[in-house]
């Protein structure tokens, strides 16, 4: 029988939504990106749960975790998050399964703590987001994210809705388009334009050999976010990877082409 729990996690003046699911010896633990929450693994922690225990929650600043102000919203609190949830869940070895910033987030905490993860998944991840051409080929330039930046700052609602047409190159997709929109209006502008200026320029390409797990890159094609060249670049550079691509695809196959993406995440735990 399948078991839920939504619950919050107050720790050192913070507060953690997270929903736990399933049981199983496996734990599946699940990390969003940048202007998103939890709620984006709807088609992953039914489907999961039925075998597996499958913890989803909502990182500071984001969904309905705290907000904090003062709090320098960089990825180092983001990785307390996870120190905090493991340790208060007693996760024994989990599989974390991140997406874009989340994806990132992952790949700083696999090469901090070696020991405490099993395997890792990136999906629409990138080892630098933001930066020049001639420092990473395969990065968005700086003058696209202040063009990104700018809208936020004039209008946040709007220019969310343009990051969410950026993720979505399928077509048909306004129902989901609409929901995703909705998700980047639980944030604040600050703390999404203070997140993407920390997390997007941090250069994580020293760190990559640095990941000793089994890793598997689940990675759109079509992905104008973080490019597919990125995820080939990761699937390069950190050892014992596979990659795995979805056609036509953009920044969410998890969402967009769901069955696929859950056997191929299915087959690698």
């Amino acid at each position: 029988m399948r078991k839920e729990r939504i619950m919050f996690l107050e720790k050192a003046g913070k507060k953690l939504y997270y929903e736990v699911q399933g049981e199983g010896e496996q734990t599946l633990l699940f990390v969003h990106g940048w202007m998103a929450s939890s709620a984006v693994w709807r088609e992953q922690a039914p489907y999961f749960s039925k075998n597996n225990r499958v913890v989803t929650f909502d990182l500071t600043g984001y969904g309905k975790s705290g907000k904090p102000d003062g709090l320098a919203y960089t990825p180092d609190i983001w990785i307390d998050d996870l120190d905090a949830l493991i340790e208060h869940l007693n996760l024994n070895k989990p599989i974390l399964i991140g997406w874009s910033m989340g994806g990132a987030i992952g790949i700083a905490y696999a090469a901090s703590r070696p020991e405490i993860l099993s395997k890792l998944v990136l999906v629409g991840s990138t080892p630098l987001l933001i930066a020049p051409p001639d420092i990473f080929e395969h990065a968005i330039p700086p003058e696209t994210a202040e063009q990104l930046a700018g809208a936020l700052q004039s209008d946040f609602s709007a220019g969310a809705r343009n990051f969410v047409e950026m993720m979505f190159p399928e077509s048909d997709m306004e129902a989901l388009k609409d929901e995703i929109h909705a998700i980047t209006q639980q944030t604040t502008a600050p703390i999404a334009l203070e997140s993407v200026g920390n997390a997007g320029s941090t250069d994580l390409r020293p760190m990559l050999n640095q990941v000793k797990v089994p890793t598997l890159i689940l990675h759109g094609e079509a992905d104008a976010v973080c490019s597919l060249e990125a995820g080939q670049y990761l699937a390069n550079m950190i050892p014992n990877t596979q990659i795995h691509t979805f056609s036509g695809k953009g920044h969410l196959p998890f969402l967009t082409d769901a069955k696929a993406f859950n056997e191929r995440l299915a087959a690698f735990i």
